[in-house]
């Protein structure tokens, strides 16, 4: 039985991976942006690991569930400041999330990794 590449296997939705795809290359895929946990992987069924991409929602729900279901880490004093009427986080925030979200913030402390084609905590 063939597995389809574009779909994620844990849930069957599009995974909308760039290497994955049949479109033209469009750049680095969001999951280079994005820490897959281990314990993830895990979840997957051992004949459809490597075979297909995670989908976005899968990898943000885990991310998700391990931080008690809220959208991020507990808010600390200087993990943001106002510009404009806009909230803006700072990178040890974002550090302490732990991936990149892919909404080009402004304080991202991840940077692409050329060699791996995933983003990386900058040093």
């Amino acid at each position: 039985m063939k597995i389809a590449t574009d779909h994620c296997p844990l849930c069957g939705g599009a995974n909308d991976c760039q290497r994955c795809t049949v479109a033209a290359y469009k750049g680095p895929c969001w999951c280079a942006r994005v820490k897959i946990p281990e314990e993830l992987i895990a979840q997957i069924p051992v004949e459809r690991r490597n075979q297909a991409c995670l989908c976005r929602n899968c990898v943000m729900e885990f991310h998700r569930a391990q931080e008690g279901g809220s959208a991020g880490p507990k808010i600390r004093p200087g993990d943001f400041y106002f510009d404009s009427g806009l909230m803006v986080f700072t990178a040890p925030y974002h550090s302490r999330r732990g991936y990149c979200c892919d909404n080009n913030c402004r304080h991202c402390p991840y940077r692409l990794d050329s060699l791996k084609l995933k983003f990386v905590p900058a040093a």
